[in-house]
């Protein structure tokens, strides 16, 4: 096809990919793009506009779950959108640097304040768009701004009007994340990689090993999810390849084999359970393709 032609002459393009969601399942994806830059994601995603094609913007996909019958369509991926910039306290991430890598970036130059997001999955950009977070710690805390590509051009937006809240900001109805400016303070880098190493130690006796999606559902008020997928005696329950882990409930996890279908009867069955038996109606934290 002339556009998919002219596609790769923009930025890296490949056909045929196939699902790369952390909890191992889905289909191909039919045509990925890979910008590097932000000059390639604009210039992507402006032919894209011109030619009126769709696309699907997807970052680690560690909290996405890919149809078994993939995506048909044009995905652009920010996984190679990378870059660090320090400034004193501040540092500028591209929307494809791993939370784990920004996190040891940010304890080697001795800055403090995201020591609990040290075992988070994913990327920046994902990270921001869900303001994700841990042990009390979420990203919109130390977010100053966010380059997002709106309309086609990249716009600065001050984290006040991104309007954060638990699992939410208004990133990913704005547009594309391009890049994110984060404030940190100064400490003792000694400190600073004790403490993540004691929450990614805490993390671990927490939360299973292996394939999935992190957390399924939103916390429903002061008490978790998990609570009540455990209080239904869900723990350990399995459809197909697809199990809620023993360790904790509000995690599914790949047994072996798993189908995205498994996944999502599994988790729309814990949701009825807790339904029935509490009156709650669990949230997706998970986004579905």
């Amino acid at each position: 096809m002339k556009d998919l032609i002219y596609l790769s002459n923009i930025c890296e393009v490949k056909f045929d990919v196939p699902s790369f969601s952390t909890f191992g399942s889905g289909g191909n994806l039919a045509t990925v793009l890979y910008p590097k830059t932000a000059k390639e994601l604009e210039s992507v995603i402006s032919c894209l506009n011109t030619e009126g094609l769709g696309y699907i913007i997807l970052g680690a996909c560690s909290n996405t779950l890919i149809s078994d019958g993939g995506v048909n369509g044009i995905v652009i991926s920010t996984q190679k959108l990378k870059g660090k910039i320090l400034d004193g306290n501040s540092l500028y991430l591209s929307a494809g640097e791993r939370m784990s890598s920004v996190c040891k970036f940010a304890c080697e130059n001795s800055l403090s304040g995201i020591e609990g997001l040290c075992s988070i999955p994913g990327s920046l950009g994902g990270g921001l768009a869900m303001n994700c977070g841990a042990f009390g710690r979420e990203l919109g805390d130390v977010a100053e701004y966010a380059d997002i590509l709106i309309d086609g051009n990249v716009e600065r937006v001050l984290a006040k009007d991104l309007d954060f809240a638990y699992r939410h900001s208004k990133a990913k109805e704005l547009g594309a994340v391009v890049g994110v400016n984060i404030r940190l303070v100064e400490g003792n880098r000694t400190h600073i990689a004790k403490d993540m190493k004691g929450y990614a130690i805490a993390r671990s006796k927490s939360q299973p090993k292996g394939k999935s999606l992190g957390s399924v559902f939103k916390k429903p008020g002061e008490t978790s999810a998990g609570y009540y997928i455990d209080r239904a005696g869900l723990k350990g329950y399995r459809i197909g390849g697809a199990q809620i882990s023993d360790m904790h409930a509000n995690f599914i996890i790949n047994a072996g084999g798993a189908t995205s279908m498994d996944f999502l009867q599994l988790a729309d069955y814990a949701r009825q359970e807790v339904d029935k038996r509490y009156k709650i109606k669990l949230e997706y934290e998970v986004d579905f393709l």
